[in-house]
């Protein structure tokens, strides 16, 4: 059953408003309230672990000390738990997640291409993305993600398609977008 879309600041003016109409009718993302969802506003690590495990059914999991700043019976700790145990996301070295901290453009191209490989989708498709200005910029751990990413159409270039901004904090909106690019290429 499709859900009325009632988003003060979201309207069919806007870029995203497909993308954002798809992801909430779709149950994948919720506003930040009745109202509105934010779609300028920077999504954090958490919540796009909670948008992977409802696209995951949003298994059940047993509660372990996985990551240190991950305590018990948190609004997130069921799906970044479930994603970290599906190799989807993994910590930082000091054996954090960083569940508030705001996700980049690069760590969401990562967390999709773990989630390609978990669900056993196809991992081919990378291009060279050099004729980006910014190509440089992305991390030795995205690579290979953002090859993939970019190659399949599910992340694509910023300011006229001049720059990857692989550091650059994705939006709800970015967010929305990329869950529903992803959806279509691999029929999830």
């Amino acid at each position: 059953v499709e859900q009325p879309f009632l988003f003060t600041d979201v309207s069919g003016a806007d870029w995203f408003y497909d993308e954002v109409q798809y992801a909430y009718a779709n149950g994948i993302m919720t506003g930040k309230d009745a109202d509105t969802f934010a779609p300028y506003e920077s999504l954090a690590r958490a919540q796009f672990a909670v948008i992977l495990h409802r696209m995951n059914d949003e298994p059940e999991v047993a509660y372990a000390d996985t990551f240190r700043d991950v305590g018990k019976d948190i609004w997130y700790t069921d799906a970044i738990l479930w994603a970290a145990d599906a190799d989807v996301v993994t910590g930082y070295s000091n054996g954090n997640f960083g569940p508030a901290d705001k996700i980049n453009r690069e760590q969401m191209a990562t967390m999709m291409y773990r989630y390609a490989e978990y669900k056993g989708y196809s991992l081919e498709g990378g291009v060279d993305y050099s004729q980006y200005e910014d190509a440089a910029n992305v991390s030795d751990f995205a690579q290979e993600a953002m090859s993939w990413a970019v190659g399949n159409g599910i992340i694509t270039g910023k300011y006229g398609e001049t720059q990857l901004d692989p550091q650059g904090e994705a939006s709800r909106a970015e967010s929305a977008t990329i869950i529903m690019r992803f959806i279509e290429t691999f029929g999830e």
